[in-house]
């Protein structure tokens, strides 16, 4: 625990002496968006997502509401009742919310889609879906969503939260990987007899990216109609090695715009890919 306390706080001042540096010695800088991700760390502090955009969440209200039946707190986001876990506080429901608003909006290093009618009658693979709030976005829109979230805290949030399209909604509480076990599945495996076709693949796994797409060949290879926007920040090497991934595959792709700021490195958010055919 010592070890990690350390480590974290050894990045975080290697990230303030770096933005200090760049923003006290801007005109030696080029003015492009990784630099300018700097300038905005040293005027506007850490964050993950270092857009100008993103400060108009930081006091943005946020009504949190408990539903007694689901025995659960909520926040209305856009009509639909997004759960929490029990007894999580209201003022950590208030800050995951803004951070969840700003990681999606439409200047954001870190948004999955440019646009969400781009799943319009897909079937939606949320691998990772923690919250569900990119689900939530799209489930009026998508003709059924599979979210895939083995994180125990999550899963009667998610019940709760998509209980009003249950028809549609299927929680797999299992890893995604590039092999099956009793707690992991490959989307190959899962998706076998489902069909291959018509899909959007969203992974925001921690760093599992890369395996867990080695397990999707069958699908990406076989399958028409095909997106997918999968994180590439989580490891130094995700972005490159992701997108010679999809690449090799036929697909096209382009990473999304800015900068996700994984202390103290900038990278590359998310690659957006859809069949090049």
């Amino acid at each position: 625990m010592f070890l990690r306390q350390a480590i974290k706080k050894n990045r975080l001042v290697r990230a303030h002496i770096r933005s200090t540096l760049i923003y006290l010695f801007s005109p030696f800088f080029p003015k492009n968006a990784y630099y300018n991700a700097f300038r905005f760390i040293h005027k506007h502090g850490i964050t993950a997502y270092p857009f100008e955009g993103a400060l108009k969440y930081r006091e943005m209200p946020v009504m949190v509401g408990y539903d007694n039946v689901e025995d659960l707190p909520y926040v209305d986001h856009r009509g639909k009742r997004l759960y929490y876990p029990r007894n999580t506080p209201k003022g950590n429901i208030e800050q995951s919310y803004r951070n969840l608003m700003t990681e999606q909006d439409v200047e954001s290093p870190h948004r999955y889609v440019k646009s969400y009618d781009e799943l319009k009658s897909k079937i939606l693979l949320d691998v990772g879906a923690a919250e569900g709030i990119f689900a939530l976005e799209v489930i009026d829109l998508v003709e059924k969503a599979y979210l895939f979230e083995c994180n125990e805290k999550w899963l009667e949030p998610l019940n709760a939260s998509f209980k009003p399209w249950k028809e549609k909604t299927e929680i797999v509480r299992k890893y995604v990987s590039n092999s099956d076990f009793d707690k992991s599945v490959t989307i190959d495996t899962y998706m076998k007899g489902k069909g291959y076709d018509n899909i959007h693949l969203k992974m925001d796994i921690e760093g599992a990216e890369q395996e867990a797409l080695k397990g999707s060949k069958a699908l990406l290879t076989k399958g028409k109609s095909i997106s997918c926007s999968v994180c590439t920040y989580h490891k130094k090497e995700d972005a490159k090695a992701i997108c010679s991934f999809f690449e090799s595959l036929g697909y096209t792709y382009e990473l999304s715009q800015g900068y996700f700021f994984a202390v103290p490195y900038l990278r590359k958010g998310i690659c957006r890919v859809r069949k090049s055919q």
